[in-house]
């Protein structure tokens, strides 16, 4: 009896909370607003503190990407990739550079193209590809929306790949945390050595003639160190995800107070209670916008 009086005297407007939810007193939403920023606060200090708990990247398998986006090619009568160990190299290549160099985008602010990794890394092609995604929580939902996309679609169900290359990398760019996926695809040119292990997908698809030797070249990485990284990236344990946690939290509190606001709104209406200054309509409106922007900052980015 006493827990349901509590639940009542938060969420119900009565005499106990003078005829307005307690959840939507002043202080109540001051208490809120402090509480949801100190966890913030928490999470990033314990994000730099325990990175392997707390990890951006922990849910992204370049090894499930890859799968994933094989299984839309299988059902679309399409050959599988295969996984190509210097394209892997390549795209981890190209998602450090956009994290050091600050940008997110196909070509670097530097002119450096995406087929600059392809060459530098010894990968000569007839066809290559590029598909970049940044902010999804798992490999699942970063494939679904390169496939709800026209052109990424066109890269993933591209009949001309053979290899696909996949680099996870997390880091901060433009000072907020954030995962990175690259998805290299190619087809090496005739005679070219091609090693098979990783496929990725790009929007653009480019057939040199000669291929010429790029003269902005980033630096390369290493394929061992390429290969350790994304392994370590892909098997940590990970409890808890400061990059979803915080947007999870914000949306649960803004749909709990969007749903007392309602109740309060059906409550008043029926009971007739008269009440100063009580502006529900406009109140639903506000915390509805506010829940639409945090969707919105919740989905990831593609090009």
């Amino acid at each position: 009896m006493r827990f349901l009086r509590l639940l009542r005297h938060l969420f119900i407007p009565h005499e106990s909370n003078n005829q307005k939810a307690k959840l939507l007193h002043s202080s109540s939403l001051a208490i809120l607003a402090v509480t949801l920023i100190a966890f913030q606060l928490v999470l990033g200090f314990a994000h730099r503190a325990f990175p392997k708990v707390l990890g951006y990247a922990a849910n992204i398998s370049p090894a499930e990407v890859i799968r994933l986006t094989n299984v839309q090619r299988t059902a679309n009568g399409l050959n599988p990739l295969s996984e190509n160990s210097t394209l892997d190299a390549a795209a981890l290549a190209k998602g450090n550079d956009m994290l050091a160099k600050g940008y997110w985008a196909h070509f670097a602010p530097d002119g450096t193209s995406p087929w600059s990794f392809f060459l530098s890394f010894g990968y000569k092609y007839k066809y290559a590809g590029e598909n970049l995604a940044r902010d999804f929580p798992d490999a699942s939902s970063a494939v679904t929306a390169w496939m709800n996309s026209p052109s990424h679609r066109e890269n993933i169900l591209n009949p001309n790949y053979e290899d696909i290359g996949i680099g996870v990398v997390e880091g901060s760019l433009a000072g907020a945390d954030t995962t990175i996926i690259v998805q290299f695809f190619g087809t090496p040119l005739s005679g070219s050595p091609s090693i098979p292990v990783a496929q990725a997908k790009g929007n653009t698809t480019a057939t040199p003639k000669p291929v010429p030797v790029p003269t902005l070249i980033p630096t390369p990485v290493p394929v061992a160190a390429a290969t350790l990284n994304q392994s370590t990236i892909g098997a940590s344990l990970s409890f808890i995800s400061p990059f979803t946690s915080t947007k999870n939290i914000s949306l649960l509190v803004t749909g709990i107070l969007i749903l007392v606001l309602s109740i309060d709104l059906i409550v008043v209406r029926r009971n007739r209670i008269m009440r100063i200054g009580g502006r529900t309509l406009a109140h639903l409106a506000f915390f509805g916008m506010i829940l639409a922007v945090i969707l919105i900052l919740k989905a990831g980015q593609i090009i």
